[in-house]
């Protein structure tokens, strides 16, 4: 379940665009509740309003408490925009970055994504708020505003800021214009979720010809396959300059690791502590047989003799990965 703020603004000058407008704002607050995730809502404006309805109609039809799917918060001397859901009062009188105090806004804090239609200065800042925070941030073009604008500057930064996760193709389907405003609500919701955890998986192991650890790979390469995962090593990349700091910079990336101690080598040692203190979910695997050191040997271990046994033993801890990061 992950916490989805929606934020933007209606331009009410455009009168035979703002129907439109609306209906996609309720079409999104929908589809939150419906692929089961929380609305969280800014209570300040006629946008936010129009999100929390579509909510609040989707909670209802699903029996769901919408105190427990919406949560707003809403600006110290302001009155709330709606009373949908769980209102709650905001610490801070505004969204400005010159108060004396730097306090994110709790919409931006908590959210895991947050997606921006169409507005104008406020949803500029809501995009900074949520840059300062390292939130992602998934804004649609096809109702022009800033949310435009700032489409344009993530798409420039995609591969930094989400690699391993959202490809620059997939993050283009925010861009769609011709489909239907419900299957565009629905991709969104989708791409908040898959920006959530990388799609890579990096193995980490020593560099040898040893047969049986090229079939060790092949076996991981399979079994991350069959549950949507890029497993990959370093050298697989046709170009890397400085090794060392690929590998520190794929175990960023990366959605967990795979390890094999059956070598003992100090890089491998090293990246395996590496991972560990970004707390990385970490699968350890050595040849049966392999004396381990000590200061190892409390970490779960598949000992693989064959790759058919291997593969049963790896599928379980991927699935059980996977379940935990929602794929």
């Amino acid at each position: 379940m992950l916490k989805i703020l929606v934020s933007g603004g209606f331009n009410d000058k455009n009168e035979e665009q703002l129907p439109r407008e609306e209906e996609f704002a309720r079409l999104l607050g929908r589809e939150v509740i419906a692929q089961g995730h929380v609305l969280l809502n800014g209570c300040s404006t006629g946008f936010d309003r129009t999100v929390a309805e579509g909510a609040a109609a989707a909670t209802k039809e699903r029996g769901k408490d919408p105190k427990e799917f919406i949560v707003s918060y809403c600006l110290q001397h302001q009155h709330p925009a709606h009373a949908l859901g769980n209102v709650r009062g905001s610490q801070l009188i505004d969204w400005e970055l010159g108060n004396p105090t730097l306090r994110v806004p709790e919409p931006i804090e908590l959210a895991d994504a947050v997606v921006l239609v169409g507005g104008f200065t406020g949803t500029h800042r809501a995009a900074n708020w949520a840059r300062i925070s390292g939130k992602p941030i998934l804004p649609v073009t096809r109702f022009g505003g800033a949310a435009e604008v700032i489409y344009t500057e993530e798409l420039g930064a995609i591969e930094q800021k989400y690699a391993g996760r959202l490809t620059k193709s997939e993050f283009s389907d925010l861009s769609q214009m011709i489909s239907e405003p419900a299957d565009l609500a629905r991709t969104i919701i989708s791409l908040a979720e898959r920006v959530q955890a990388s799609k890579l998986v990096f193995m980490i192991m020593s560099f040898s010809n040893d047969p049986a650890l090229e079939d060790l790979y092949e076996s991981c390469k399979e079994v991350c396959a069959e549950e949507g995962y890029d497993c990959r090593r370093v050298d697989d990349e046709s170009s890397v300059p400085r090794i060392l700091q690929a590998i520190l910079a794929r175990i960023i990336e990366c959605a967990f690791a795979i390890v094999d101690l059956t070598d003992e080598k100090a890089n491998v040692y090293y990246e395996l502590g590496y991972a560990q203190g970004l707390d990385k979910p970490v699968i350890v695997t050595a040849k049966k047989g392999t004396s381990l050191p000590f200061d190892v040997k409390d970490i779960p271990v598949i000992f693989w003799e064959n790759q058919k046994g291997f593969k049963m033993q790896l599928q379980k801890k991927v699935k059980a990965i996977s379940a935990q990061q929602g794929r």
